[in-house]
């Protein structure tokens, strides 16, 4: 069954005067004015809005690999950054959510071959409404460029890789799949438990 919040959680963000680049190089200009939030489990995310996008930034505490899960309507995006980025999603049906699309994964990071190009980027972002950036070495540092429109609420995970393997999240009241450990790692189970309503609502003003 899926829980019904008593309490709708919701994170009210002001439109900022600049637009992150998203590169894993989280400056201190470029996210000036973000709202900051603990993860539990160690580590921070930043949120702000600039224009059309949403753009989250995390630094885990170790070398790992980051995931937002993004609610809209019946639907549920995994948006996951490791070493390459890829998008998985789910659809409601009654009190289970049913996997629809699982992983394809682009802009792979790959120390032996070229950097994603500008144009590949650009291209993913138009054809997808989200980027990141990868990272094969596993960087603490990840940025998330999202259309704020696809976005009711947001739920961050981060998956710290070495041992012992933990899942950092936020909000601290995720209590659903979106924090479990196979879903951060890229592993999809047929159907899955979430609860948007546990995760932070999103208000853009």
């Amino acid at each position: 069954m899926i829980r019904t919040a008593l309490v709708v959680l919701a994170l009210v963000l002001a439109q900022s005067g600049v637009s992150p680049i998203v590169d894993g190089h989280v400056g201190e200009q470029e996210w000036a004015g973000a709202q900051h939030a603990t993860l539990e489990g160690g580590g921070e995310v930043r949120l702000l809005v600039h224009g059309k996008f949403l753009y989250v930034a995390i630094r885990g505490a170790r070398p790992g690999l980051a995931s937002v899960c993004v609610a809209q309507g019946k639907t549920v995006r995994i948006l996951h950054a490791s070493a390459a980025i890829g998008e998985a999603s789910f659809e409601r049906w009654g009190d289970m959510w049913m996997k629809r699309k699982g992983f394809e994964w682009t802009l792979r990071d790959s120390p032996r071959g070229p950097a994603p190009s500008d144009e590949a980027r650009a291209e993913w972002l138009a054809k997808s409404g989200w980027l990141a950036n990868a990272s094969a070495a596993g960087s603490p540092f990840r940025e998330f460029k999202i259309w704020a429109k696809d976005a009711e609420s947001i739920g961050v995970t981060y998956l710290a890789t070495d041992k012992p393997m933990a899942v950092a999240f936020w909000p601290s009241t995720m209590h659903d799949d979106c924090r479990s450990l196979k879903i951060p790692q890229g592993y999809l189970p047929d159907t899955a438990r979430f609860d948007p309503t546990s995760w932070h609502r999103l208000s853009v003003k």
